[in-house]
């Protein structure tokens, strides 16, 4: 089973990289959203330029984005929101005092709701139940549960997200770029079809060449692209096991189930399959990681994954190469123990 690391974006962190290339990863993920192109491209290009003078293997995936609804910006940056508590939401940039209201930068949002829907803000840190449909760009909200509040954090309204166009102006200014590079593999967020799969890979064709034809790996994060797994395996080249938005778009207490039934399906199809998220999150506090993280890592590879991806164990370590060394010990001793099962 590969190993995918993912790096931080800009600035590019040569020597925490290289210590992951040390570790023995085996691809290096790039998420294309939050910065500019010119930032993205330049973060490619040092990871591809140092795994050429390290003489490892180590493979590029460009990760293009989907469209996010977030929240906007206010002064504290977070504020504490107390469970049972109601809040004002309006579509706005910025507030002033989030208190008086909170920023949420999607159009007509109000239009899209109704009472009793719940939606989450970040991970799932914080949930909430519409209450009151003001306008078209306003509504109440009730806190579910006490937290903090982190502005430009994202937003996830199960019930609208496979109605929102994914395909967005951002993927289009990305891909003619990515010739200069030339990726291993190009990932695609929220695919909730074929036909979706289809507009994004003619959008990629224009720019390939004979001697750069990436692996297309569709990421499955909504119910949608579960529903339609059959037909998606049909075109991609593998697929993505993206667990932070499935968790928030589905049941959550469905996605071990999910993931085990995406995961055997792109087996028999004889595509590559990707575990993503939080898979061994608990090395960015500990050493040893939490045991439900070794099981997680060790069921990964037992159901037959092609690859783990390590994500903010990476991205946000001061000590990457730790969760590359372990995920590494996990699946080897899986392997081996393989021999005698």
């Amino acid at each position: 089973m590969d190993i995918i690391a993912t790096i931080w974006k800009a600035p590019y962190y040569h020597d925490r990289n290289q210590r992951m290339i040390d570790a023995g990863v085996d691809y290096f993920r790039v998420k294309c959203s939050h910065i500019s192109a010119d930032e993205i491209i330049y973060s490619l290009q040092a990871a591809r330029k140092q795994i050429s003078q390290s003489k490892k293997t180590v493979k590029l995936i460009a990760d293009l984005p989907e469209a996010k609804i977030r929240l906007g910006e206010f002064p504290q940056e977070k504020i504490n929101l107390q469970k049972g508590e109601q809040y004002l939401f309006r579509n706005e940039q910025e507030s002033s005092d989030p208190l008086e209201f909170i920023p949420i930068k999607y159009e007509n949002i109000g239009s899209c709701l109704n009472i009793n829907d719940e939606f989450y803000t970040g991970d799932g840190q914080l949930s909430f139940k519409v209450v009151k449909i003001i306008s078209t760009n306003e509504f109440v909200a009730e806190a579910n549960n006490s937290g903090l509040l982190v502005f430009r954090n994202s937003v996830t309204i199960p019930k609208i997200m496979d109605d929102i166009d994914h395909i967005t102006p951002f993927i289009d200014e990305i891909i003619p770029r990515l010739p200069e590079i030339q990726p291993e593999m190009v990932a695609f967020s929220f695919i909730s079809s074929k036909k979706m799969l289809e507009k994004l890979i003619s959008k990629l064709s224009k720019y390939t060449t004979s001697n750069w034809q990436p692996k297309i790996i569709a990421k499955i994060e909504s119910q949608a692209g579960v529903d339609n797994i059959d037909e998606i395996l049909e075109l991609a080249d593998g697929i993505m096991v993206a667990r932070g938005d499935l968790a928030l778009t589905m049941p959550y207490a469905e996605l071990g189930l999910t993931q085990k039934k995406l995961v055997s399906k792109a087996r028999s199809a004889g595509k590559y399959v990707i575990v993503a998220t939080q898979a061994l999150q608990s090395l960015l506090n500990n050493y040893i990681p939490m045991r439900s993280d070794v099981l997680d890592v060790t069921n990964m590879c037992l159901d037959g994954a092609s690859a783990v991806m390590l994500c903010t164990e990476t991205a946000h370590s001061e000590h990457p190469e730790r969760a590359v060394e372990v995920a590494r010990e996990i699946i080897s001793e899986v392997n081996d123990s393989k021999l005698d099962m």
